[in-house]
């Protein structure tokens, strides 16, 4: 892949843009290490870096893309703080709050509303905005207002069936705007342009969170049967301080996965499972669940990258298969 035309002078003038918007530019919504390491590989070949590093901070974090070699005291600075991981998540993390310029699909307030009820059959909507331009939100139409139009006796414009319509910034907490978006069933997102950019309703919400908690159940699946199979290898409490290299463990629940791993990976308590497995290549899965493990605890908003939702999936049905 060619090097994106809004980064060919970056060297000479450095490009300062959100996380969000440099991942658009090489095609790509989100993050995974695949995914930075592809573009930071790119950007490296063109004599360029990026200030943070891509994985660091949230999509709305603003990033310079520059030379290789200049070194820039602000930008370090920025680089040490970004590091840290973000401690909410921000309404700007959830993908349709940040749609493709040009794919947010909206009414004109000179439409009529069977326009409406065509576009909103068509796409499968519950709602759309009414809007006269990519910055003037004039309000929202949805099945429930139309109704409630023709309750009132009244049902013959699009004005008739169009309501006030909640905004937040890009840059709300999510947490924060939860209450909105489940009383309003839909808030529409204003970045710091003032533009609106998409919207978040109550079933994107419900799909954000089980894509969040998802891999924290699905861990802690695998986590309760491995520690049962640590207090299969280990049976008293000197073995498994001795096994596990923790001196004040008193069960299988106070270790760290790594703990366990060290458990796992020591023949002789390997032994005593009986299992008629390679124990190399067990516990060089473990240890790529591991490391997996340490991604999703930070509860950052990437999501895991396919590679790593196929390996948790593989090995949890493998572990539930040994301990039922």
């Amino acid at each position: 892949m060619s090097l994106p035309p809004e980064l060919e002078n970056a060297a000479e003038d450095p490009v300062e843009l959100t996380v969000a918007e440099l991942l658009e530019l090489f095609g790509e919504r989100n993050r995974d290490p695949v995914i930075v390491g592809r573009i930071e590989t790119e950007l490296g070949q063109a004599g360029l870096r990026c200030v943070p590093t891509l994985l660091h901070g949230q999509l709305h974090s603003t990033v310079v893309v520059g030379p290789i070699g200049v070194e820039d005291e602000d930008a370090q600075a920025g680089a040490e703080e970004e590091s840290i991981a973000p401690s909410a998540l921000c309404v700007g993390d959830l993908p349709t709050a940040r749609m493709p310029s040009g794919t947010l699909v909206s009414l004109n307030p000179d439409d009529d509303l069977a326009h409406a009820r065509m576009v909103m059959l068509e796409n499968h909507f519950s709602q759309l905005p009414v809007m006269s331009g990519p910055y003037v939100l004039i309000g929202v139409v949805s099945w429930q207002s139309i109704a409630l139009a023709h309750a009132r006796g009244k049902c013959e414009s699009l004005a008739d069936a169009t309501e006030p319509a909640q905004e937040v910034s890009i840059k709300a907490e999510l947490l924060v705007t939860i209450h909105d978006i489940i009383r309003h069933n839909c808030v529409f997102v204003r970045d710091s342009d003032q533009q609106i950019t998409g919207l978040v309703t109550a079933a994107d919400l419900s799909l954000e969170f089980g894509r969040l908690t998802g891999p924290f159940l699905q861990l802690g699946e695998i986590e309760r049967r491995l520690r049962r199979c640590v207090e299969r290898m280990c049976d008293t409490v000197e073995d498994l301080r001795k096994a596990s290299g923790h001196g004040k463990a008193n069960t299988a629940d106070d270790l760290t996965f790594g703990q366990l791993q060290k458990v796992f990976a020591r023949p002789d308590r390997w032994a005593r499972l009986n299992w008629a497995l390679h124990q190399d290549g067990f516990v060089e899965k473990v240890d790529a669940v591991r490391r997996i493990r340490n991604e999703v605890a930070h509860f950052r908003p990437n999501p895991l990258s396919p590679e790593q939702r196929q390996q948790m999936e593989i090995f949890s049905g493998l572990v539930k298969s040994l301990v039922p």
